[in-house]
Order: C-alpha cells, then structure tokens, then sequence
C-alpha cells in the first residue's frame, strides 16, 4: 500500500457494512489519513490536511461500527464516519475533540459507553461525550506525556506514560470522574513506556508494555490490585508498539524494522535454532558505557516530552549518572534510543576553530558535508548566520538552521532564548517559512551554492525576490493569540472565533478573500495592545504581503500600525528574533505594488 507522501506513522483496521468489508486506515507525517483495501492494496481514498500535524494514533470505534477515531500532533483528535455506497468508499467527519495543549499520543473507545478517552504529552488524559465534543473531565496524575491508554472491564483504565509509571485508574459512571486506584513503578526500570495493551485473564489483567528500554514486559494486575511481574522479553531495539492479538499471542513493533508475535501455543513456537538467534540478536546491542562529563546535557524528563520535528533528529541527554542519544523517528513518531554517549561532543575541530558542538550538514545535490559549529551560549542566529556565509547559502534557511541548533543544545542556548521570547513568555514558537526537511546529522535540501571565492566574508543573494508570505504555525500563533487576548482583551469569543476559523487560515495560505468585517477584527488586533508582541508581529508579516492587507495597513490611520511594527524590532531591547521577524515585515513590504511605492518614500 503506497501513496503517503510522508512517513506513515499510525494504522488502524475494521469492517464496513456491517463486517462484510474490512479496510485499512492509515495516518502519516504528511498530515493525511488514506483508507486501503488490504487485498488488493488499492487506496480507497484519501484525506489530505485531515490533522495540521503528524497524525499519531488511529482507533477504530468500539461502539459504532464505520466509524474511527484519529489523534494528531495538532493538540486535537478527531471522530471519522466511513461509508460504502455502490463499491465507492467516503469519509466524513462527524466531530472534533479540541483542548489539549500538546500533542495528542493515544486515542481510545468504550464498547458500552459515549465516551472518548485521549492521552497527550501535556500530561493528561482527558475523557470526552462522543456526541457533543464536550471534554467532561481532565485527568493530569502522570508526571510525563501520556503514552498508551487500555480500556479494562468493569470501567477500569490502564496508562502508560514517559514518566516510567503505568496507573490503573477507575472511572466513575456517575461523575465520569477517573481516580488513579493503583500505581506501579520501575516497570521499564525509569525508561520511557511507549506502548501499552492489554486483556483479562480470569479475574485478573495481563498488561503488555514496551518502551525505549527495549524490553517487552508482561505485568500481571491482580484483582486486589496487587501487580506482579510476569516475564520479560529483551529486543534487538526501541519497542515502538505492542498489541494482544484475539488468539492471545502478543505481536511487537520494534525499531529494527521487525514484527515478532510471541505465543503461548507450543505448536506456534519457532525452532530452538530461531529462538536462540534472537536472543543472540538482542544481547548484542547491549552498548559499552564509558564515564562522559554528563552535566552539560538536558535532563531526558524535560528534552524527550515534546515530539521531534524531523525525521533522524538526535538529541543527547542526561538520565542519572549518564547520557543518552536519542533519534526521533517520523514513522513510529517516538523517540528511540540510539545509545549512550561514550565520548565528549564538546570542542570539536572545524577547520582552525574550536566548537563545543559541530554538527554534520548536507547542503543538498550530492555536495560534501559541511561543518555546523556552534560555541555554548552563543545566540542561534549568529551562529546560523555564520554558517550561511560561509557556505554561501540562501539566507532563507536561517530559520531552519537556527531552530535546528536551539532543538540540539536546548539549554545551552542564552537564557532569553531558552526561556521563550521576551515579548511572548515561556510558550515560545520560531516562524518559519520553508518546509525542507532536516534532522540533526543532516539538513537537506539547502540547495546548490555557486562556487566562488571563499574568501569573500558574504556574497549578496541573487536568486531573486524572497517574500515571507506564508506560516505553517496556525496553532500556536493562535494559541498565543488566545492567551494574549485573555491578559487583554481586544475581539470577543464571536470575533476570536471568526480570527481562527476564517482569518488566520487565509493568511496563513496566501490565499483567499476577507471580509470587511474581518480587516476591522485585523485592525483592532493589531491597533489596541500598548507594544506588538511576537505573533502580532507574525501576523502583520502575513498580513501585509497581500494586496488587502497592505491597502488596509496603509489606510488605517495614516499606516500608524505599519510604524508601530517598524518601532518593534528597532527597539534596543528588541531580540535577535524580533529583529529577524521585522525584517520579513519589511521583505514583504514590497511584495504589493502600493506598498512597495510607500516604503520607498
């Protein structure tokens, strides 16, 4: 089954018409869910821009047949309604489960009630009324994103999370309430729990859980609560997933690209010889350690929450006494563990200089790979820029390589930049405007650079006109926007909900027409705070590279909004970021033909 223009990265299977058709629903990086037929491997459909991120988890529902259920890196899942008429297949949304505040990693269903189960990496499992969307309760007693859900007889609820812990909670029928009844720790001895299933078993629950730690551990849930360990299996890699089959065996995922099943039966057994290569397989990617200076890496609690944003990403960390690599892979859409570190990165050689990181980077085309070096504490941008200048590359990869490196050495970075922008607090997004993919051991697609002189320090960019026109930051642009307009309120929910739904995706896309309504919402926006913050900025970039907007920017109030973006980033205090974000506003200053004749007055 080809045709994702990305990884796939979540898979789901279940019957139409009433189980006389059985379909494969797949989700991936590139934002859309396909639906297959699994005999012929014929795409029955597609859903492009289903989710505006990863698609993470697919279910099918256990309540109502046709129907199944999605969750994304969006913060948001979603209810599906599959239909078959005269051999052609359709898909509809029936409803969206919006309020997470992070990715979305686990989706689950009750057979005999009207609810939605949801667990994400900000912490919580929050449970929702399948008809009306409404999010009845939110549940936050893990410690770290929110893994696997298993949905247990008699309103029981087994997690998962990356804080090493699985909880049995109880589900209240009446309040729809979930109280933790049970805790049990050290299953993976502190690692990740990345995958969770599990089945009854007499009186008793048999839990199946994986994680970074590479082991398959069956814990036995007693009926008193009572848990006991019941074996483990050790793998070759990352256990990415885990799920008990109808028959009882147990069928594993991992990360050296291997389906195992495990059984009970004698009968379904592989040969000693087979068993015995395994075990060998798995023992030997036990990796030496040796003693590396640990204190400059992120604590692996803090770096590995939030997803990876490219394919291969590697980040090392700190896990007690030692450190870890970790490589974030699109297609399971988990971080693996790669390893731990048995050498210092620190002051590595770049020609004549001395990093304390250098990073590998393909410049694209087959040509060489060039040397990213980067000093601790020095601003992300500068060092970007440096690279750029030195490579003679385009200038509108400095996003991409600044974000690159602020991913790599997080908290080594200055503390206004680690901590969040100075305008925006804590909650800090980077805009970009290119979607070339990179990953931490190479950044592709940064395109052919004309060979000359390398002695010149810069060489002016010729290419031609680069505007800033378009964002693939819808979310948390609004999030930020929500948040700003909740300290000071400037649109009311009617006028919130209109910037949301219709506003920012035109100009977002660059295409699409606005109301006079909506320039008057754009205006009050962007007219009434006492200083600009971080996305108003953003959104005046976005704003004025189209004709409306600039006509509308220009004629309000003698373009006094327009002077207000220019005062912004020319502030002294103004950081590197904004500074970066002002100049766009001035790229696209004169994309239109209006604007282009004022700036140049």
């Amino acid at each position: 089954m080809i045709g994702h223009k990305g990884y796939v990265s979540a898979c789901a299977g279940g019957f139409l018409d009433n189980q006389s058709s059985i379909v494969v629903v797949t989700g991936s990086t590139d934002k859309s869910i396909r639906v297959w037929n699994p005999h012929s491997g014929q795409m029955l459909l597609s859903s492009d821009g289903a989710h505006e991120n990863t698609i993470s988890a697919l279910q099918w529902d256990d309540l109502i047949p046709d129907q199944f259920l999605s969750a994304s890196w969006d913060h948001n899942a979603a209810l599906w309604k599959l239909t078959q008429i005269e051999g052609a297949t359709s898909m509809a949304l029936v409803r969206r489960f919006c309020g997470h505040t992070g990715a979305v990693w686990t989706i689950v269903t009750m057979k005999d009630k009207p609810w939605v189960l949801t667990g994400s990496a900000d912490l919580s499992i929050r449970m929702w009324d399948r008809y009306s969307g409404a999010c009845l309760t939110t549940n936050a007693v893990h410690k770290g994103p929110v893994r696997g859900l298993v949905v247990l007889p008699r309103l029981y609820l087994a997690s998962a999370s990356n804080d090493g812990t699985m909880l049995i909670s109880i589900i209240n029928q009446e309040s729809a309430q979930i109280q933790k009844v049970a805790e049990i720790r050290d299953v993976h001895l502190g690692h990740f729990i990345y995958t969770l299933s599990g089945k009854k078993e007499g009186n008793d629950y048999l839990m199946a859980s994986g994680g970074e730690d590479r082991r398959l551990v069956l814990t036995r849930i007693l009926n008193s609560g009572v848990d006991e360990f019941a074996q483990e299996i050790l793998h070759p890699g990352t256990i990415w997933s885990v799920m008990y089959l109808p028959d009882g065996d147990i069928a594993t995922a991992c990360s050296d690209g291997t389906i195992r099943l495990f059984s009970t039966q004698r009968e379904r057994l592989s040969s000693e010889q087979e068993k015995s290569e395994f075990e060998s397989l798995a023992s030997s990617q036990n990796i030496s350690q040796d003693k590396v200076d640990v204190s400059k890496f992120e604590n692996a609690a803090i770096a590995l929450q939030e997803p990876g944003s490219k394919d291969g990403e590697q980040r090392v960390v700190r896990r007690g006494d030692s450190a870890e690599v970790h490589r974030w892979s699109a297609s399971s859409s988990m971080w693996e563990k790669v390893g731990d570190v048995v050498g210092n990165p620190a002051m590595t050689p770049k020609g004549n200089v001395s990093y304390d990181w250098t990073f590998d980077v393909d410049a694209g085309n087959g040509r060489e790979m060039k040397k990213l070096g980067y000093n601790r504490g020095e601003d992300p941008y500068i060092a970007a820029q440096r690279f750029i200048d030195e490579n003679q590359l385009s200038p509108e990869f400095l996003d991409q390589i600044s974000e690159f490196l602020i991913q790599q050495v997080g908290e080594h970075m200055p503390r206004a930049l680690s901590s969040g922008d100075t305008l925006t607090g804590a909650s800090r997004y980077v805009p970009r405007t290119t979607n070339i993919p990179a990953n931490s051991s190479e950044v592709h697609g940064l395109g052919p650079a004309p060979i000359r002189d390398q002695n010149l320090p810069h060489v002016p960019w010729k290419g031609g006109f680069i505007s800033f026109s378009h964002s693939d930051q819808s979310s948390r642009i609004m999030g930020k926007i929500t948040q700003l307009n909740q300290d000071s309120p400037s649109l009311s929910e009617a006028e919130l909900s209109d910037f949301e739904k219709k506003i920012l995706p035109v100009l977002s896309q660059g295409q699409g027409q606005l109301s006079a309504h909506q320039h008057e919402i754009l205006a009050c926006l962007l007219f009434k705070p006492t200083q600009l913050s971080f996305p108003l900025i953003d959104i005046a970039r976005l704003y004025v590279a189209r004709q409306d907007g600039s006509c509308a920017l220009l004629d309000y109030d003698n373009g006094v909004i327009i002077q207000r973006v220019i005062g912004e980033f020319k502030r002294s205090d103004a950081s590197l970021a904004t500074v970066i974000l002002g100049l766009r506003f001035l790229c696209n200053l004169f994309v239109t033909p209006r604007a282009r004749e004022a700036a140049r007055k």
